[in-house]
């Protein structure tokens, strides 16, 4: 064989090398650790809009401590500085769920497609790293909001038409702990959710940002409280009865 025959054969063999390296790599996978998440008559889905945060990792500890399950509907903002915490969050058996992007309420209601293009940019961004679509969905402002008709009326038709067309679950929520109205106390975090426990399914909205340190405070409160009481949690799935608010656009 000339010198010239064998350069062309490793050449040959470097490229199938290479080939078959590309075609049979597995991605990675991510094991969930298991977490109890027991549906009785009296169950609550902790639901925290807006994250990650700084803050996402004391929620955890405290999830964690406590043997209890939540969801994360999360945004874009923050997601590539605290990836590391949405996959901590995945892999300690929560639900990572779609929030929003961009969270600016002029773009994303504009048009079905405006919001289609939003979701998926989020929706893509998530399975990057949790390695799994995630299909539960929140809607910013809730399915009753009525800021979004300023930018088109019936938008919230189109767009929970669209969500339940296309295998997607969103979820309103039916307590609200008002830790969204600006710096409240934990006091008042808490009071808010205990005292309009009931039984059946609670779905309460908490939020995870920068300024809800009561957030936390309120939360082992919470917990022992329902726990107490005979609460058990849950994290929301694609089997979890949705709850819906009244559709105002």
């Amino acid at each position: 064989m000339t010198h010239e025959e064998t350069a062309v054969l490793n050449s040959n063999i470097l490229e199938q090398t290479a080939f078959k390296q590309i075609t049979y790599q597995k991605p990675e996978r991510l094991k969930k650790e298991p977490i109890d998440s027991v549906i009785s008559s009296k169950t609550i889905y902790l639901t925290f809009d807006d994250g990650p945060s700084y803050l996402t990792n004391q929620i955890l500890d405290i999830l964690k401590e406590k043997e209890v399950a939540a969801t994360f509907f999360v945004v874009g903002s923050n997601l590539d500085t605290y990836k590391d915490v949405v996959k901590r969050a995945y892999i300690s058996g929560h639900t990572i769920a779609l929030h929003t992007n961009t969270h600016r309420y002029n773009e994303i209601y504009a048009s079905l497609d405006a919001y289609i293009n939003d979701l998926n940019t989020l929706k893509y961004r998530v399975k990057s790293i949790i390695k799994e679509t995630p299909r539960i969905v929140r809607l910013p402002g809730g399915s009753s909001n009525t800021i979004s008709r300023k930018y088109k009326e019936g938008i919230i038709t189109e767009v929970t038409n669209y969500l339940n067309d296309n295998h997607y679950y969103y979820f309103d929520w039916n307590i609200d702990s008002l830790d969204a109205s600006g710096k409240v106390s934990k006091e008042v975090i808490y009071n808010s959710v205990v005292n309009n426990l009931k039984v059946g399914n609670n779905i309460v909205l908490m939020h995870d940002t920068n300024t809800k340190q009561t957030t936390v405070e309120a939360l082992p409160m919470i917990i022992d409280y329902a726990k107490a009481n005979g609460y058990t949690f849950a994290r929301l799935t694609k089997y979890t009865p949705v709850y819906h608010h009244h559709i105002n656009n």
